[in-house]
């Protein structure tokens, strides 16, 4: 491949060019045109060669109105025009255009900086994991009690010395390469009785032992994620320093790709957090501002980001795609009212930007996708929620474990104990209840229904005849499909009926072709 097709390209449109004030980082391509001599950007790249640009910069937003349909070469998040020159009252054209692009005012006094931010964080790529627990070991002379809650978090209580004092250390070191800067994030609870802190040290990178420094965050500085950038490769070891006397619950040390300032998880994306320290990734793309609205939550994944990007953007309309990272691969959106309200509230305030009703929506999910679409679209009404392998009563899926599916997804006990707070046969019918309460208050009268279940299955095998009992005497359309076997089983025929019904909702109820 042509190298000029390989290397990222900048688009910048104003008075005057960067180039000439700031030097450009390496192996970039720098492309300046006034406003008023925007040449065809279809031509232009097909005669420079270049497939696509990383970025739009321009020196007023303004700006925006003189590309017209050539706006379609950049991915809302990429358009960014000076702070300075932000209007109070944008035309209407200007504002549709402002929030089709997501475009965001930026302070360019530092253009040195923000191109440095540009060439470092803004990437395609996604990418998390976690140290858990289990890769945790306490200090052995540590003389309170320990407690281990599943798989996932330890509890320790006792004294932890006057000084901050080492308590726990992972077993295990991490490789920062340099290629990408990362973050890091801790879950922990504590009593106010008792101080925490990280501390992670460097060691150099190919060498055997070799240290160079350490660095120490403080529960202040952890109410951010802590990011690490630098062009040199270190290994890392990562340790808990406590002081004070009370109860400590430690939970996983998330490792991340970092899109710094432009987004978490992914560029533009953000992340719902409570007070806990529990997280859902929310992301957000304005497809062409027409209804509908789909929103898709992502199933079971122990790598943290989102999926189903690719099939909602081939849609054309505007999507909201919702991850959720804790445990081993997720805990089914449930958690806190603090956390659950984030995300009806980013919900709602899409919703409100697009001038949007709730019969504009469609939720979806595959797996445990489903509970996500279901849970939130009750509140809703939208126009239709689409599931393929529904899962609701979770209390049941945890209860399966012993006898339905020995030893195979055990995160289901340690979600009993995050959301429950126990691992008991009353917490089967508490956790199996959040649902239900919810369910209950619905009104679909107005909703489709579309759902593909397993016949065996055997995480939730009652979640399709209690949704149609539940739903027995209401005035409710289902359309309905199953296959023979188990939760895991006939995937393909599942996603290839759930993108069928899609495309068909799309088409009938919006006059969407793909």
């Amino acid at each position: 491949m042509d190298k000029k097709l390989q290397i990222p390209h900048i688009l910048q449109i104003g008075s005057s060019s960067w180039q000439d004030q700031v030097e450009l980082p390496a192996g970039l391509g720098w492309h300046f045109f006034q406003a008023t001599a925007l040449p065809s950007l279809k031509e232009y790249m097909e005669e420079e060669e270049i497939s696509k640009f990383k970025a739009l910069i321009l020196e007023k937003p303004e700006d925006l109105l003189a590309l017209g349909e050539d706006l379609a070469y950049f991915q809302p998040y990429t358009v960014f025009y000076d702070q300075s020159h932000e209007l109070e009252v944008p035309s209407e054209e200007l504002a549709h255009l402002l929030r089709l692009k997501q475009a965001r005012p930026w302070d360019f006094s530092n253009k040195h900086q923000f191109l440095y931010v540009l060439d470092r964080f803004l990437y395609d790529n996604q990418y998390g994991d976690a140290f858990t627990v289990r890769d945790l070991r306490v200090r052995p002379d540590f003389a309170g009690q320990q407690t281990v809650l599943g798989q996932h978090f330890l509890k320790l209580d006792g004294p932890y010395g006057e000084e901050f004092t080492p308590i726990a250390q992972w077993v295990y070191n991490y490789v920062y390469d340099a290629s990408r800067p990362i973050n890091f994030w801790l879950e922990y609870e504590k009593d106010p009785s008792c101080q925490l802190q990280l501390r992670i040290q460097f060691y150099r990178f190919g060498a055997l032992g070799e240290w160079v420094k350490d660095a120490v965050f403080s529960e202040k500085e952890m109410e951010q994620p802590l990011e690490l950038d630098g062009a040199e490769a270190y290994y890392l070891a990562f340790s808990l320093e406590a002081k004070g006397e009370g109860t400590l619950t430690i939970g996983a040390l998330h490792k991340r790709l970092s899109h710094g300032p432009l987004g978490e998880m992914t560029v533009g994306a953000k992340t719902l957090r409570d007070h806990k320290r529990q997280e859902i990734f929310a992301y957000f793309h304005p497809g062409d501002m027409k209804p509908p609205l789909n929103i898709y939550f992502s199933g079971y994944r122990p790598a943290e980001g989102f999926e189903g990007f690719g099939m909602m953007r081939a849609m054309g309309s505007p999507f909201i795609l919702f991850s959720d990272p804790r445990l081993e691969g997720g805990s089914f959106y449930m958690g806190s009212e603090e956390l659950e309200n984030q995300i009806t509230a980013f919900i709602d305030q899409h919703l409100d930007l697009l001038g949007f009703e709730p019969k504009d929506m469609n939720f979806s999910g595959l797996s445990m996708g489903t509970f996500g679409a279901l849970y939130y679209g009750a509140l809703y009404s939208p126009h239709a929620i689409l599931v393929g392998k529904p899962i609701v009563n979770l209390g049941d899926v945890a209860a399966n474990l012993k006898f339905k599916r020995p030893d195979e997804f055990g995160t289901s006990l340690d979600m009993m104990q995050l959301i429950i707070g126990q691992v008991s046969q009353e917490g089967i019918g508490q956790l199996n209840q959040r649902f239900w309460d919810r369910f209950d208050q619905a009104d679909f009268k107005d909703t489709i229904l579309a759902l593909a279940y397993m016949r065996d299955d055997d995480y939730d095998q009652q979640a399709y005849p209690d949704i149609l009992e539940a739903l027995y005497e209401l005035p409710v359309r289902i359309i309905s499909t199953s296959r023979a076997g188990r939760h895991n089983d006939a995937s393909g025929p599942i996603i290839e009926w759930f993108v069928t019904q899609y495309k068909e909702i799309m088409e009938r109820d919006f006059g969407r072709n793909q």
